[in-house]
């Protein structure tokens, strides 16, 4: 298949900042071979993936999305007094030709996400010209994006849709989709998978609880033909994107972004956080924020302005994320010792006779792990691992009675419950 990305900036983030600020989609834009794809000048460049720039992104000399037409790549320009009294024609809105630059451009987009609405229409319009008019063999678009990014990416998926229908598939991987304020209730295009969109990776924050940054989850979302999955994450809006607190999660999202991303077809030319080059790593990092769940209290929103926009200084979860609603993501819901269905499927491929016995056993009691044990060689990774025994015993599946014995409870994670998606086996687990 002919492969082309599309990266999606968030609210406040373009190429310069996001490089910069070592965020994820930067990360991703700039270790992706081959050449950008750019519309300038009523012309399109022959490239690989595209970048669009975040609604009130930082300026550093970049256009404001909304301040670009986006069939043409020009400055927009205002219309005659004729027709800014009459609105513009259809030939107007074909060509773009919709109205001049905008007044408060960065405000709005912080506000509103206004510079959305251009960046899918210059999106769709970049990839018919590929396809089209340079004869590229585009059958598969990946995209990836944060925040109204993310959304950004659902938006794009949702006008391919009606454009292409299914001839070219899509994948995503959105990290916390929020579209703001109530767009994500009130549009259409930010609720629907068609089926275009063949997989969908979306990584919802825990902890983010400003008022205006509920997320697109499974209460929002319908994709009734996708192979799609959230994954809750802890930590706030920002903390998968960029190194905060707690790390292992922004470790884990670029790692496993970066897996997905070149089974994909995106040709990314570097490793992101090489030290989880394997689902036992992958364990080890949960393990650790297994832990911080029960230790940090770092996680809230501390600045005026977030408090402002209804954040909390308490260490509180977003309504997904509750004792109710994690049944619907996480298989054991959120007293099991499970994050999310990725750190489940990586317990299960590292420790698969572990797994089995602990958590999908009918039986009941305990057993002996220790280095002679018919779990030898899981005995040898605890002992080795203290975020690991230390976590498995703050959810009480393990004792230490030494360093030489262990005891485990069979059957002790057990589940009672379903959940709406399982972790998909064609997904690899790590880069």
């Amino acid at each position: 298949m002919s492969t082309f990305t599309v990266y999606c900036h968030g609210t406040g983030f373009n190429r310069i900042k996001g490089s910069s600020s070592d965020e994820l989609v930067a990360w991703f834009h700039n270790h992706t071979d081959g050449a950008e794809a750019q519309l300038a000048g009523a012309a399109v460049t022959r490239g690989d993936y595209m970048i669009n720039e975040g609604p009130g992104h930082s300026g550093n000399g970049v256009a404001q999305p909304q301040q670009i037409n986006p069939m043409t790549g020009n400055q927009k320009q205002n219309l005659s007094l004729g027709k800014t009294i009459k609105g513009p024609s259809f030939a107007d809105h074909a060509v773009g030709n919709t109205g001049g630059p905008k007044v408060a451009a960065k405000l709005r987009g912080v506000i509103s996400g206004q510079g959305w609405d251009e960046n899918v229409l210059r999106t769709v319009n970049l990839i018919q010209d590929l396809k089209f008019g340079k004869g590229m063999p585009i059958d598969r678009v990946n995209m990836v994006g944060w925040s109204r990014g993310a959304v950004t990416c659902m938006r794009i998926a949702n006008l391919m849709y009606e454009v292409f229908s299914d001839e070219i598939s899509c994948n995503i991987f959105a990290v916390d989709p929020v579209a703001g304020a109530d767009a994500g209730k009130e549009m259409a295009d930010t609720q629907v998978l068609h089926s275009n969109v063949e997989r969908y990776v979306g990584i919802l924050a825990m902890h983010e609880m400003r008022s205006t940054f509920n997320p697109q989850d499974w209460s929002r979302v319908r994709a009734p033909a996708t192979t799609a999955i959230f994954l809750p994450m802890p930590g706030v809006h920002n903390a998968q994107v960029m190194v905060k607190t707690p790390a292992d999660a922004a470790y884990i999202t670029r790692n496993l972004a970066c897996g997905l991303l070149r089974d994909w077809g995106t040709p990314i030319n570097a490793t992101p956080y090489g030290h989880l080059g394997t689902a036992q790593d992958m364990c080890i990092a949960y393990a650790r924020l297994v832990l911080t769940l029960s230790e940090h209290k770092s996680y809230e929103t501390k600045g005026v302005m977030g408090r402002l926009m209804g954040g909390t200084t308490s260490l509180r979860r977003r309504d997904f994320a509750k004792h109710s609603k994690m049944d619907t993501y996480t298989r054991g819901g959120k007293e099991s010792y499970w994050i999310n269905e990725h750190h489940r499927a990586c317990f299960a491929a590292a420790f698969p006779d572990v797994y089995d016995c602990i958590f999908e056993s009918m039986g009941s009691g305990e057993m002996a792990l220790t280095a002679q044990s018919r779990f030898s060689t899981f005995f040898g990774v605890v002992s080795a691992s203290a975020p690991l025994r230390h976590s498995m015993a703050l959810k009480g599946l393990l004792v230490e009675e030494s360093p030489a014995r262990y005891m485990i409870g069979v059957g002790a994670g057990r589940y009672s419950n379903q959940l709406r998606r399982l972790w998909p086996d064609q997904f690899p687990l790590h880069a």
